[in-house]
């Protein structure tokens, strides 16, 4: 297995904690607008998992058209 199928795993096994986070959670994302694009905010959301690991869920905003992209989620 190389480096980036090691880290695609490790993503893939908080992709159901991620989605979970996202429709459950009581607390607001931390939002900012892209630097780097305009008319685009990035929602970070912050969880941990059932074993207490903490990870971090991103999404992309488009304001334009009130899209939501789901861009990735990681350990922190």
């Amino acid at each position: 297995m190389t480096k980036n199928q090691g880290d695609r795993f490790r993503r893939l096994k908080l992709y159901n904690c991620a989605i979970d986070l996202i429709q459950n959670s009581r607390f607001k994302p931390e939002s900012v607008k892209n630097p780097n694009k305009y008319g685009e905010v990035l929602h970070r959301f912050e969880g941990t998992n059932a074993n207490n690991e903490l990870f971090i869920v991103q999404i992309k905003e488009e304001l334009r058209n009130k899209q939501k992209h789901f861009i990735s989620v990681f350990p922190k």
